[in-house]
């Protein structure tokens, strides 16, 4: 997990922060508690987590209140991704 975090944090930090940001980032740390975070940073950050891990995580999933965490998981386990997906849409 440590290295996929890493991976996730470095490509993160190049593309969303600025290099005099102070924004402190984290496993828990939330999308929306990234700076300037809108819907075109999703789509560039799902295209940046398919390039980097070959991983398709649908924007329904990198909504304001996920966690890098979540991310995380997604990315070990992509398997996990439709039942998130359900649970998103209401159904078990």
């Amino acid at each position: 997990m440590r290295d996929i975090w890493e991976k996730l944090k470095t490509v993160m930090m190049e593309e969303f922060l600025e290099p005099d940001d102070m924004t402190v980032v984290t496993e828990m740390t939330k999308l929306a508690e990234i700076p300037n975070w809108d819907s075109m940073a999703a789509v560039n950050l799902q295209i940046l987590i398919n390039e980097t891990f070959h991983v398709e995580i649908p924007l329904d999933l990198l909504q304001e209140g996920a966690a890098f965490a979540d991310l995380i998981g997604f990315i070990r386990e992509p398997a996990t991704i439709a039942d998130a997906m359900c649970k998103l849409n209401g159904r078990s």
